[in-house]
């Protein structure tokens, strides 16, 4: 998935923005809600940790249910346990791997919703 169209569909989110919240760091990109609760971030990947060479690559990390982040993990190579947050609740997804576009908008949609403030 190409980033532009990405982060096209955050903005089309109600309340979504996208900020860069680390000094100097123009890469790192989180979604946020209005209220400023993240529902994605978009950061640089060691290859390591696909068990790949050296560089890194672009990916996009995701908040997912746990029986859903593990149906994923088995069904596309580009889905693993999140880098960089709780491995439970996030998923981190290659944005140029087998992961089909739209799987992606649907997953970017879910996080956001799994994210919303709670009605109390």
């Amino acid at each position: 998935m190409e980033t532009e169209r990405l982060f096209a569909a955050a903005k089309e989110l109600i309340g979504a923005r996208t900020d860069y919240p680390f000094e100097g760091d123009r890469d790192t990109a989180v979604f946020r809600h209005g209220a400023g609760k993240w529902f994605g971030i978009c950061l640089y990947v060691p290859l390591k940790y696909f068990g790949e060479g050296a560089g890194s690559e672009y990916c996009l990390n995701l908040k997912c249910p746990p029986d859903l982040a593990q149906i994923l993990c088995g069904t596309y190579r580009g889905v693993l346990p999140a880098y960089h947050l709780n491995k439970t609740h996030w998923i981190t997804v290659r944005l140029h791997s087998d992961v089909p576009d739209e799987e992606i908008v649907k997953l970017l949609n879910l996080s956001y919703d799994l994210t919303l403030p709670r009605a109390k």
